[in-house]
């Protein structure tokens, strides 16, 4: 088991990144938003938005890219004088009210477009750039969206959207929105037209002082979640873009919301790596992925270590607790623990499962020698995994203990769609970085089981390295700067430590994505 080091603030990255930038533009006025990261003593764009608007003014101009993609290649200081790196210091905001005679490198970009005004202020571990060829008397007031929020619903829920309702008077609009590119592409090829959930509530209004879940957030200060859209003023338009679950979450200024739609799943490497990687890190001895569908939830996906299999080998089992419950179906209405995880979409835990009078597993739990169990929300449906009585698994006292890592769903999804073979995640002990959880394709496991004969993979010659912290490699560094790093090609990359590794087993391209608890790694293997 491990104990993990916080280093800052949680990286953005993927959808929440987006979200961020785009919302931020909607929420200004701004054009364009660009997020900029220390990597290694320079400052990178890690993330960009352009606003439609700006790239049909674009076009109009005849201007075949937009100001935020031509400023990606500039590298810029940290310890330099320029606005960005200022602010990067002493994290105070920065308004430039005329850019074309700010200390900026981008001088000849910022005439090409026509910037006006340039805001720069602290943002996560490093600067927000946001500007407008209109014209701001000021820097524009901008709400603090929770980002928390934002990205359990991206990376653990299956959000595919999220909206800003601003408060006006006695009124809530939607202010500003977010919908991932994936969602967009369904939508398009099923509707053949533009429109989103999110492009249809901007034309309603709802009453801040109605008992819906938007007024009711924001009037009594806690999160509201809704599982049955019949209960919302949209529910026609819910049912319309098949949203199935959706969240609020009061601010000060308004309510954040984001949802869930029908049918989407764990399914294929996603899952079989979430599941595995949720015992790597947590000392369990089983996973099952409870799917929801039709109101029932049903067991879809399972992983037992080879620790516990063997225990259970030796007790003269035949099969584990995890097989034994693919034969249940339970209510996803009832009052289960497994229901009632669906339900809330919050974790639950339970210390001994002796004790737990409603899971209608107890017995066969106990036959089990299951101690025990900690259940969490997932896309589509509950994630269960346990300990057991023994050596072979951890022992739980406090839903910590289960939880000290979580996976990015999302980024997991992404790896695998990429056409990843690999994926390890990395956590911080003390001051140096080592493995905490892994997964390799099967079809790769029996690729490198043929042509080399052994069971050697990249993975599991990657368990015991300890990299150090402060270093300059692609783990430390996406850690430390909260940005993505890519190697196109570690084999030849001699800043790459484990560049012997990777020539080996014929790894190709390598992902490091910093996360909540550490970096999730991915990459393409070749023939070994």
């Amino acid at each position: 088991m491990f104990k993990s080091f916080s280093t800052g603030a949680t990286p953005l990255t993927g959808c929440t990144l987006q979200a961020s930038l785009k919302m931020r533009c909607d929420n200004s006025g701004a054009g364009y938003a660009i997020f900029c990261s220390e990597v290694n003593g320079e400052l990178i764009a890690a993330g960009s938005y352009t606003s439609d608007a700006q790239m049909a003014e674009m076009k109009v101009k005849g201007l075949r890219s937009s100001f935020a993609e031509c400023s990606k290649p500039y590298k810029l200081d940290a310890s330099g004088h320029g606005p960005i790196a200022k602010v990067f210091q002493n994290k105070e905001p920065f308004f430039v009210a005329d850019p074309t005679s700010a200390d900026m490198q981008r001088q000849e970009l910022v005439k090409q477009f026509g910037l006006q005004q340039v805001c720069f202020v602290p943002f996560e571990d490093g600067v927000l750039e946001f500007g407008t060829d209109a014209s701001w008397t000021e820097m524009p007031h901008v709400p603090n969206l929770p980002k928390a929020a934002m990205r359990k619903g991206f990376e653990n829920l299956g959000a595919s959207y999220c909206m800003y309702w601003a408060k006006e008077g006695g009124e809530f609009k939607v202010q500003a929105d977010y919908v991932t590119d994936s969602r967009k592409r369904l939508l398009k090829q099923v509707r053949n037209d533009d429109e989103t959930f999110c492009s249809k509530s901007r034309h309603m209004t709802i009453d801040a002082a109605g008992s819906g879940p938007i007024a009711t957030a924001f009037r009594e200060g806690k999160e509201v979640t809704v599982v049955d859209v019949n209960e919302m003023k949209r529910a026609e338009l819910a049912k319309e873009f098949d949203i199935a679950r959706v969240h609020f979450i009061p601010m000060e200024s308004g309510v954040l919301e984001y949802g869930s739609p029908k049918n989407v799943f764990l399914t294929g490497n996603p899952l079989a790596a979430a599941l595995k990687m949720r015992c790597d890190t947590s000392g369990a001895g089983y996973a099952l992925y409870w799917q929801h569908s039709a109101g029932k939830l049903a067991v879809s996906g399972s992983y037992v270590t080879p620790a516990r299999q063997a225990a259970l080998a030796k007790q003269g089992f035949k099969e584990s607790f995890a097989e034994a419950s693919s034969g249940y179906t339970l209510d996803a209405t009832g009052d289960g623990p497994v229901a009632r995880v669906m339900k809330s979409r919050e974790p639950v835990f339970i210390h001994d499962v002796e004790t737990c009078g409603d899971l209608k597993r107890g017995g066969l739990a106990s036959q089990y020698g299951i101690n025990s169990i900690c259940l969490v929300p997932v896309p589509g449906g509950v994630m269960e995994f346990g300990t057991s009585v023994g050596p072979c698994t951890a022992d739980w006292s406090v839903m910590e203990d289960a939880r000290k890592a979580i996976m990015p769903k999302a980024e997991l999804e992404k790896a695998f769609t990429a056409g990843a073979t690999h994926v390890i995640f990395w956590h911080r002990v003390g001051d140096e970085y080592v493995v905490g959880a892994s997964y390799i394709t099967p079809e790769r496991v029996n690729v490198l089981k043929s042509t080399r004969g052994d069971d050697k993979t990249y993975t599991s010659e990657s368990w015991g390295l300890k990299l150090p912290a402060d270093g300059k490699g692609p783990v430390s560094t996406a850690a430390r700067s909260g940005a993505e790093i890519v190697i196109e090609d570690p084999a030849s990359d001699d800043g790459f430590h484990r560049k012997d590794l990777a020539k080996e087993f014929k790894v190709g391209r390598c992902h490091f994505v910093p996360c909540r608890d550490g970096v999730l790694e991915y990459g393409v293997g070749g023939v070994a």
